[in-house]
């Protein structure tokens, strides 16, 4: 009886260590070639809610990931981002990030990671570590321009087989004209950070180049052009419509791949409530809900 039991034990231990391994090579066959290493994972609900175009005003808690140059509009704030990417439930993102103001500009910090999990293994994941600064450049009555950088320290690590790490260098631009049009240009990891050894795997370097008008107040209409350095040009549309001082709707167009999103954001005392929806041509659904603070 005692034999039968042991070997009944062995079973399921190797049953279990070939489904860890089985799960394992499928993270890297198919998840890694498809949203690649250090992607443009969008943390931010609202941003997702006009399909990332925010480049050129991009002002709340999470602009040291779309554009460092915002921080210098967001004030003192903090907030929290998760949602599981594509309706996945073994990979999930999340994020908190932050603004301070002080006389020296507005500075920044800021945490995202991705994580692959099966039956309570951490398979992968993958950590950013964000600290930003930004500043006027100029200010007057009709046009003011604001400059952003921030240092990356990016961790990957795959269940035991190791872990590297890298730093990027992201720059931006923000400027407002006429108190209704903004210009906003980002460009990540102008450094050309690697990760790996032997054959080096490059971050991916990108462009972003956006516009936004607000026609009305309470209004604003975006457009943004985000090129991967190495690959195809992604246009992202996005509108956002304030129906009251509590109360904001979303929505956006995106292609490659083709991609729609809608979203709301809640404002009470300074507590911002956010939601988004986004579409895939091929994927589920992604959920993406974020809470942040003003003080």
């Amino acid at each position: 009886m005692r034999n039968k039991l042991q070997i009944l034990d062995r079973k399921s231990l190797k049953s279990k260590v070939m489904k860890k391994y089985l799960a394992f090579s499928f993270i890297i066959l198919f998840f890694l070639p498809v949203f690649g290493i250090f992607n443009d994972y969008e943390p931010s609900s609202r941003a997702r809610g006009m399909s990332g175009a925010v480049t050129s005003f991009s002002d709340d808690y999470s602009a040291i990931f779309y554009n460092p140059a915002g921080l210098r509009y967001g004030g003192n704030q903090v907030g929290a981002t998760y949602y599981q990417l594509f309706g996945l439930d073994f990979t999930t993102l999340s994020a908190i990030s932050g603004s301070y103001e002080t006389k020296f500009g507005t500075f920044g910090l800021g945490y995202q990671a991705l994580n692959v999990e099966y039956y309570d293994i951490n398979l992968m994941s993958e950590q950013t570590f964000s600290l930003g600064h930004s500043f006027y450049l100029n200010r007057d009555v009709i046009t003011e321009t604001s400059l952003g950088y921030s240092l990356n320290v990016y961790y990957l690590s795959f269940h035991e087989q190791g872990h590297e790490t890298s730093i990027g260098i992201n720059a931006g631009m923000m400027a407002v004209l006429h108190q209704r049009t903004r210009i906003g240009i980002m460009l990540t990891n102008i450094n050309k950070p690697k990760m790996g050894e032997g054959e080096k795997h490059e971050i991916p370097q990108k462009l972003a180049v956006g516009i936004s008008y607000t026609p009305y107040q309470g209004v604003i209409t975006a457009v943004d052009l985000k090129k991967n350095l190495d690959g195809e040009t992604e246009l992202r549309t996005g509108v956002e419509v304030e129906l009251h001082p509590m109360m904001s709707l979303r929505m956006g167009v995106r292609n490659n791949p083709a991609s729609y999103s809608f979203g709301a954001g809640f404002k009470v005392i300074g507590i911002h409530l956010d939601y988004s929806l986004n579409t895939h041509a091929v994927l589920d659904l992604t959920h993406h809900i974020g809470l942040g603070y003003k003080f």
